[in-house]
Formats: C-alpha cells, sequence, structure tokens
C-alpha cells in the first residue's frame, strides 16, 4: 500500500493481535519502519517473521534480551518517531523505552487499571463484567501502568467467549491505534493522564501446563458455565472421564440442586448430560473427548453411554 502519512512508526507485536494491527496500519498507509517480532524461542516467532515479509516490511530482531547494544543500535538508526506495541510479552528496558521520542504506546484490551496482565479476555467473563474495552497509554518499566491516552468501552455479551471477546476487541484496538496516530500526523503532543494508584482486578495468565484450566466442579454451576465460555477455544477448560482428558467447549446451568457430590454426572435426559456442581446442575453441549473426537452431547451420550453416577474430574 502506498505511504499516506510521513511520520517514522516502529512496530512490536506478537501474534494474533499484531497481525490484525499491523494489517490495518499497512492498509491505512502508515510509515512503518521496523517490526519487531517476538524472540526467536517464542512459538508465534515464525508466523509472524513471515507475516512481516509478506508485508514487506523491516524485521528488527534481538538476540536475547531487549537491552542488547546491537539490537539498541538498530532501533536508533530507524529514528522512529513513535512505537506502537501490540501484545507484546516482554518488559521493555528503559535503554529501550527513551530511544523513540515519542515514547511507546501499548494497546492493552481492558480498561486500565484493571486487569492489567496477560489474559484480560477469559478474566472479564469469569467474574461476570457487564463491559470491557480497550486501553491505550504509554509504556513505562512495568506491565500495562503507564499513562493512559485513549479508552473506548465495550458491552459483553451473555453469550460471550474468549474467542469472540478476542476478535472484537483486536478490531477495536485496531481502529484506536490508526486514529491514534492519524491525530500523531497532525499533533505530536499527545495527551494522557496517570493511573490511579490501588489495588485493582487483574488479568493473570490460566496456562494449561500449570493445570489452571481445569474445571473446579466444586464452583457454582453459573461459574463453571462462565469458566467455560471464557477459555473457549484458545485454552479449553478441561476435565476428565473414565481416565481421559476431556475439553468442554459449551455448557448451560440450571440453578437446581442435586444430591449428588460435586463433579457426579446426576442426569441425562433430553440428549443433555447434567453434573453435580457446589451448587447446581451444568449441563454439557459440546465436548472433545480425548484427541480424537469433537461431538454434542447427544453423541456422546449415544458413543459412550456415560451412567448417572459416574465422575468428572478427579
Amino acid at each position: 500500500m502506498d505511504k499516506k502519512y510521513q511520520k517514522k512508526v516502529l512496530f512490536l507485536g506478537m501474534p494474533d493481535m499484531a497481525l490484525v494491527c499491523l494489517s490495518k496500519l499497512v492498509y491505512d498507509g502508515f510509515n512503518i519502519v521496523g517490526v519487531v517480532p517476538p524472540h526467536r524461542s517464542d512459538g508465534t516467532y515464525e508466523l509472524m517473521c513471515n507475516f512481516v515479509r509478506g508485508l514487506k516490511l523491516p524485521l528488527v530482531e534481538y538476540q536475547n534480551k531487549l537491552d542488547e547494544l546491537d539490537f539498541l543500535h538498530k532501533i536508533r538508526q530507524l529514528e522512529a518517531d513513535i512505537a506502537v506495541v501490540c501484545s507484546y510479552n516482554k518488559k521493555f528496558p528503559p535503554e529501550l523505552l527513551k530511544i523513540v521520542k515519542g515514547g511507546f504506546v501499548n494497546c492493552h484490551p481492558s480498561l486500565l487499571p484493571d486487569y492489567r496482565g496477560a489474559n484480560p479476555y477469559s478474566n472479564v467473563i469469569i467474574n461476570d463484567e457487564a463491559e470491557t474495552g480497550v486501553t491505550l497509554h504509554f509504556m513505562d518499566e512495568e506491565f500495562d501502568t503507564g499513562n493512559i491516552i485513549a479508552q473506548k468501552k465495550m458491552k459483553i455479551d451473555k453469550n460471550e467467549t474468549m474467542g469472540t471477546l478476542f476478535n472484537k476487541l483486536n478490531l477495536v484496538c485496531a481502529q484506536m491505534i490508526s486514529d491514534f496516530l492519524k491525530d500523531y500526523e497532525q499533533n505530536s503532543n499527545i495527551q494522557s493522564v496517570p493511573q490511579p494508584d490501588g489495588e485493582f482486578k487483574k488479568a493473570p495468565a490460566i496456562e494449561a501446563k500449570n493445570l489452571k484450566n481445569f474445571i473446579d466442579w466444586s464452583k457454582d454451576a453459573f461459574y463453571i458455565e462462565r469458566f467455560i465460555r471464557a477459555l473457549n477455544p484458545f485454552i479449553s477448560a478441561m476435565t476428565n472421564f473414565r481416565g481421559v482428558f476431556v475439553k468442554i467447549y459449551s455448557a448451560e446451568y440450571s440453578d437446581k440442586n442435586p444430591k449428588q457430590p460435586p463433579g457426579t454426572i446426576c442426569k441425562i435426559k433430553d440428549n443433555k448430560i447434567g453434573v453435580a456442581t457446589g451448587q447446581g446442575t451444568l449441563y454439557i453441549r459440546a465436548l472433545q473427548f480425548g484427541s480424537y473426537m469433537i461431538c454434542d452431547s447427544k453423541e456422546f451420550i449415544e458413543k459412550f453411554k456415560p451412567q448417572v453416577g459416574e465422575r468428572m474430574g478427579v
């Protein structure tokens, strides 16, 4: 695409947010002078690099750390007016932050100062928030604590999943960055306000490697249903059945309290699998059994014939 704007923009990011935002900035004609991908040890490294090459943009990489003299020299030579960050898992050292005269502007998918951290998408759904949004803020040496430039709110739908929210917020982020850079082209005096001090809601990572994605059947059914949506599809809420790992993608809840202990199948009726929870009943709608079968509850009942009294989980 032809470059419509003159200000030099350094871009740092990781898929998938970075793919959406970078393609928007290129399409809108911004002058991207360099792109810093994730470290080569990251699983998204090749994807990001191939995407950048496809856009015919210059890659700027570092060997081990973001404060390496050679890397800092490369960034300095770009003479970027401003840097834009879309999802990056490294803290930026002060030596890097000082190089770009306009500063580093991060796009964070929550309404800061609430939900600082790696996974705002899941945590706002788990916590039954009514709204979330996107925050543009200057970066400092900590994660998500810099001065706020702009925010945009968005309603969280009743049946929102991590995937649907991820897609919506990525598009909002891309548009906000584009609008911001258009304004910056005309006026480089960026207005911002400090984030308040205090304790705020957090957005920690929810990772399969430390079993944080396993369902706690002692929780109430309403919570578990949200937990399932909040991890669908990128992480997946897990349990096990007959010694096999099970991913649950969709469920519905009932306030009716069964007599069985949490995690026990308490009802099989109308092609539904009801599981007792700490309070209420969770009805499984779609699941994956092991690594080979994804199905709705009707097909699962037909093939595996689960029985009332069998247990989910450990």
